[in-house]
């Protein structure tokens, strides 16, 4: 009888999840909750403890009730960890049966649930010259970031062309000057002998990465060429003031180039015609074509025409 006595005088109390943050998580990373006790005669819960169960009913985090406005308790905003394995979880919050001042509480409890994702390694290459004479080589840079901020330092890496050559790199264990976790390398390659435009693709290997990672392959093209023979001197001329121009964008074929204050722009080309086009601001733009021989050199002859 003293039991039953006992338990019809435990107060209810309900729980309610005030905040948690984010809904999707990185895996491994922080979920930020906020939650709620409120008793059956509103009393001052401060102190009372709250804990958070997994799916195997083990604690990943506990705390106390830390304000009281006259009929809520809540707690402060705490971090609990979130899962490695990505997935949807659905966790137990428990308000524990409790006693205060002589006051006894029955427990209740509530569910908080949220998404863990893989983190996603982000693939980027630059400085892809193009083009390039037929088997030889030539440097790429590449850079890899994680979605988390995970440290990516010494990540393998696989480049593949589209003839299925195959080379092996890693990426380097500093972040790249001047970003926000960017690891990165210089990787050098060789171009293939068909002279055609190339795909390459760069896939980085996460097997080894403590926590699941997703990564996207990413690809570039570079055109191969014949290699070049002979170098041409292109300059480039106000037609009406026999002035040079500066910083004019100057294209033989698939060569591309910019004049200097002179007004040169200097190409290694293959033999053979080529199209040449120049093109300046305020200045109409030049095309012809020439059969690219041993000692040519090319005037061009822009008219100025501004843009009002």
């Amino acid at each position: 009888m003293g039991d039953y006595t006992q338990a019809e005088t435990k107060r209810q109390t309900r729980i309610e999840i005030l905040n948690l943050r984010p809904e999707e998580v990185d895996a491994g990373k922080e979920l930020w909750l906020q939650v709620r006790v409120i008793s059956e005669a509103y009393d001052d819960l401060l102190g009372c403890r709250i804990q958070v169960m997994d799916l195997f009913n083990h604690s990943v985090a506990e705390t106390e009730l830390a304000v009281f406005d006259g009929i809520s308790n809540d707690t402060y905003e705490f971090s609990l960890p979130a899962p490695q394995e990505p997935g949807e979880y659905t966790w137990t919050v428990l308000f524990s049966n409790q006693e205060k001042e002589g006051t006894s509480f029955a427990g209740s409890s509530g569910q908080l649930s949220f998404i863990v994702k893989s983190h996603r390694i982000t693939l980027n290459v630059w400085g892809v010259p193009s083009p390039v004479p037929q088997g030889e080589t030539f440097k790429v840079s590449i850079g890899a970031k994680c979605s988390a901020g995970c440290s990516l330092a010494g990540l393998p890496l696989v480049i593949e062309d589209d003839n299925h050559r195959v080379v092996y790199g890693h990426l380097g264990e500093a972040v790249l000057p001047q970003t926000n976790g960017v690891y990165w390398t210089e990787q050098e390659l060789s171009s293939p002998e068909e002279e055609t435009l190339h795909k390459w693709v760069i896939q980085c290997c996460t097997q080894e990465l403590e926590i699941q990672h997703h990564a996207q392959p990413e690809t570039f093209l570079c055109r191969t060429t014949k290699p070049s023979e002979h170098q041409v001197m292109i300059e480039v001329l106000d037609k009406y003031e026999q002035t040079p121009i500066a910083e004019a964008y100057v294209m033989l074929g698939l060569y591309k180039a910019t004049t200097d204050a002179n007004g040169v722009a200097v190409l290694e080309v293959p033999e053979g015609r080529q199209e040449l086009y120049v093109t300046k601001d305020d200045f109409l733009s030049f095309q012809t074509s020439f059969v690219i021989s041993k000692g040519i050199a090319i005037k061009a002859e822009l008219e100025y025409c501004p843009i009002l």
